[in-house]
């Protein structure tokens, strides 16, 4: 995953992120061979990834609480995430995110996780 451009709010709870997923990327080799696209659980990572850039602390998936793809992204195409975060009520040391991916207007998926701060412990 190549991020293009991350633009957001002053704290980095709200914003949005231009990513190109590179035709070179293992992930396209053996998903599904001859018509490769991005894998969901990339998705689910780079959105992680651009969540941890935005509020400036490494963050890992704690819980994926609800994921839907509706269409496929093939090799060097981009995508945007638009997402939003809060703390989770349970725990303020976690994120809420919730956001979508599009491609030129088009939802490509949307889903909600909560992230933690990496090496936090795994207690609830």
């Amino acid at each position: 995953m190549e991020i293009v451009e991350i633009r957001k709010n002053d704290d980095g709870a709200r914003g949005e992120a231009r990513v190109r997923f590179p035709a070179s990327a293992p992930y396209f080799a053996g998903h599904f061979p001859g018509q490769p696209v991005v894998p969901g659980v990339v998705l689910v990572d780079a959105a992680v990834q651009i969540a941890a850039q935005a509020v400036g602390r490494p963050l890992r998936l704690r819980r994926l609480a609800y994921a839907k793809f509706t269409q496929a992204i093939a090799p060097d195409q981009e995508a945007v995430w638009a997402y939003q975060s809060v703390p989770d009520p349970e725990d303020a040391g976690r994120l809420r995110i919730i956001g979508k991916w599009n491609r030129d207007g088009a939802k490509i998926a949307e889903m909600q996780f909560v992230a933690a701060d990496k090496g936090a412990s795994d207690e609830p």
